[in-house]
């Protein structure tokens, strides 16, 4: 089992920091603060499951260096930025997935980098409120399943708890560090059946 999530840092993507409105002034300066948060939360014993997008253009060496600074035992779920499963293992990660179903809070979760796609009459709700619909990667989606929940990343937004049972696990919701399982849990519980 896995004791935390955590998603989308987009180490080495110095770009993100404007796209995304991160509080930071430069790439380094990124990067020391998620160290900094993602060791505050989680110990040498734990294991993460990242659901995503950790490294950006990063090589071996890069890739190799940030990881081994951060505790813990690490497994991801890839996303659209990440490279090879022949090069995730080689940075540090101990097992590489496309997507991956788990029991929290006896739920069933399924863990994919990716948000579901919009239904017709929610892309049109988006549209007309002024939001901006992010309709790429479709074929990777994966399908509504009104019996289990999706914890993903993927979006950027500072939203945590989705619609149709999704809650987003990406840094940029969880002030720039990980999430424990326990707070998925916390949130299953609290907000009950659907």
């Amino acid at each position: 089992m896995f004791d935390a999530f955590y998603s989308d840092p987009h180490f080495g993507h110095k770009n993100i920091i404007g796209f995304c409105e991160r509080p930071f002034k430069s790439l380094n300066e990124m990067h020391e603060a998620f160290v900094h948060n993602y060791n505050a939360r989680i110990t040498a014993s734990m294991h993460v499951l990242w659901t995503g997008d950790a490294l950006f253009k990063c090589d071996r060496y890069e890739g190799c260096a940030i990881l081994s600074r951060l505790n813990g035992r690490k497994s991801i779920v890839r996303g659209n930025h990440d490279p090879s499963i022949s090069k995730l293992f080689e940075v540090g990660f101990e097992m590489v997935a496309e997507e991956l179903v788990l029991q929290i809070a006896n739920e069933k979760c399924r863990v994919s980098h990716y948000p579901y796609a919009y239904t017709d009459a929610e892309r049109k709700r988006k549209k007309a409120q002024g939001f901006y619909v992010d309709d790429r990667h479709a074929e990777r989606r994966p399908p509504d399943k009104k019996d289990e929940w999706l914890i993903h990343g993927h979006t950027h937004s500072k939203r945590r708890l989705g619609e149709r049972k999704m809650i987003h696990v990406g840094v940029d919701a969880w002030d720039y560090g990980p999430v424990l399982v326990d707070e998925v849990a916390a949130i299953i519980r609290a907000t009950g059946v659907w």
